[in-house]
């Protein structure tokens, strides 16, 4: 008997360690999701900044392109290396994002969609922008028709909320991109671009 109870012990024990390591490795794996999935964006949110005035905002870090961001706008830069800029709308019901790329307009645009359907505008600021609405999503780049440099402008509405209510958010937007302002003639007046 003395056996048995000694054998029935080293088994429960056994199991005990099995279940701990199990109940650890789920534990573990828990951790490892809401790490990345959870941490990421509390982590962009914690650099969001409502802008109290139009201000003009660097696109990427040490890039020479800048977007002026107009009154009551949150401004979030990616972390971890990532060089895309995030604006969402006051009602946070639109979020755009924009990000310089170094070749010209029409690569950068044919680079971020393949929808067709696109249109070519002069802005006031005197740049062009190349830009197409598609499955609810706006896809635009903004530079110089002859020159290198451009910014990918992408702009989706929160679920629920209608795109096309935002047009002229996403005109004074695609306005108030600089590639380079050594090349631009300063923005007209009443154009909301000013800086």
């Amino acid at each position: 008997m003395g056996q048995t109870a000694g054998t029935a012990h080293r088994w429960r024990t056994r199991e005990a360690v099995i279940v701990i390591a199990g109940v650890a490795a789920v534990i573990a794996v828990v951790l490892g999701v809401l790490a990345v999935t959870v941490v990421p964006p509390v982590l962009a949110n914690l650099s969001a900044e409502a802008v109290e005035t139009d201000t003009a905002v660097q696109i990427a870090e040490g890039g020479a392109a800048t977007v002026t961001v107009p009154v009551g706008w949150v401004v979030r830069r990616a972390d971890f290396g990532d060089d895309t800029l995030r604006l969402s709308s006051p009602d946070a019901e639109m979020t755009i994002s924009l990000v310089e790329s170094e070749v010209g307009l029409e690569e950068a645009f044919a680079a971020a969609t393949d929808a067709s359907g696109a249109v070519t505008e002069r802005l006031a600021s005197g740049l062009d922008a190349r830009h197409v609405f598609a499955d609810d999503h706006f896809t635009a780049a903004v530079g110089s028709g002859s020159g290198s440099g451009a910014v990918v402008v992408r702009a989706e509405a929160a679920p629920g909320a209608e795109l096309g209510r935002y047009h002229a958010a996403l005109a004074l937007i695609l306005d108030g991109v600089r590639v380079d302002d050594s090349d631009l003639p300063a923005p007209a007046p009443g154009s909301g671009a000013e800086g």
